[in-house]
């Protein structure tokens, strides 16, 4: 037997799950192999940092190693768990411990989501240059929330953006958290003033904590100062009455959530952004207001602040007058 084909074993074996003939055969194999041997020692610490996340890392890592590769991707999306796998994966890339590495299939899969960071990284880049992207992400299997902090570090790099590790580690464990949170968010206004809260809120903690060039790759690879369409709608002003019941509530709160942003961020930023929230064509939906000179954080703000205007006044979406 190849090495290759021993390494696929140890699993395995770790766990005690080999017949004792080849339990045998795997211990001479091991006798023999001083890298197959260094391989083993690597999947006991892989194994022993997720029991130090989770109380069911050890489990879920011994599900994982088992199964084939197409299998493993496909459960990564929609078991809880791996979080933990997600955390450890980021670690990793942080702070490689000495070789060997992790077990080749969760550095496979770890290479994966990295890929699909940098993807996000070079359309990013090309929007910067104000070009339309050339690439999507269509070919590419979308990852699952626990792992974005490894996505974002894949895009960091693509932008040509370094972080010291002590801070990296924490930059990608406030992005990872904060995706892990969005998707568990519920639908409709509530749901959506959530996600612009929890986004202004995460732009400004990887300010502090990173700095500008790491915030504003953050809302240049993720978007999240985009709208949603089943939450936001253009209306004319004198029919705001025929969309929300109690329309004079909601028109008092608007326009206080209105002058407010207007004096902090400026009449132009707030009129860029209200278009762009509720666009009368819609082609140009996914024309970022940052784009016309408007800040990120503004932006994010600005959004934050008039969804909770309307939530506060009882409307079931953002009701744009214009």
């Amino acid at each position: 037997m190849k090495r290759d084909d021993w390494s696929d074993r140890l699993d395995e074996y770790l766990d005690g799950l080999l017949p004792p003939e080849e339990a045998r055969r795997v211990e001479e194999a091991l006798a023999r192999d001083p890298l197959l041997r260094a391989e083993l020692e690597s999947v006991r610490r892989f194994a022993g940092l997720l029991e130090e996340q989770t109380p069911d890392g050890h489990a879920v890592f011994s599900v994982l190693s088992r199964m084939g590769a197409r299998r493993r991707r496909r459960l990564i999306l929609v078991l809880a768990p791996l979080a933990a796998a997600a955390a450890a994966l980021a670690l990793w890339l942080v702070r490689p411990p000495d070789p060997p590495d992790f077990p080749r299939g969760m550095r496979q899969i770890a290479r994966e989501w990295l890929a699909f960071g940098e993807r996000l990284g070079d359309i990013a880049a090309e929007r910067r240059e104000g070009r339309v992207p050339r690439t999507g992400i269509g070919s590419l299997e979308i990852p699952p929330a626990s792992a974005y902090g490894i996505v974002f570090k894949g895009a960091l790099a693509r932008l040509g953006v370094e972080i010291d590790g002590d801070v990296e580690e924490r930059v990608l464990d406030l992005v990872r958290r904060h995706h892990e949170a969005m998707r568990r968010r519920g639908g409709g206004l509530p749901g959506e003033c959530e996600r612009a809260g929890a986004s202004l809120g995460l732009y400004r903690d990887l300010l502090r904590t990173a700095g500008r060039d790491v915030a504003d790759a953050y809302y240049d690879v993720f978007r999240p100062g985009l709208s949603d369409l089943e939450t936001i709608e253009r209306v004319r002003p004198d029919s705001l009455q025929f969309v929300v019941a109690d329309h004079e509530r909601y028109r008092e709160a608007y326009r206080r959530a209105v002058e407010d942003l207007r004096s902090r961020f400026g009449d132009p930023s707030v009129a860029v952004v209200l278009e762009q929230l509720a666009p009368k064509d819609l082609h140009a939906l996914w024309y970022d207001a940052t784009l016309e000179g408007v800040g990120r954080e503004a932006v994010l703000a600005i959004r934050a602040g008039l969804c909770e205007a309307a939530l506060a006044a009882g409307a079931d979406k953002l009701y744009v007058e214009g």
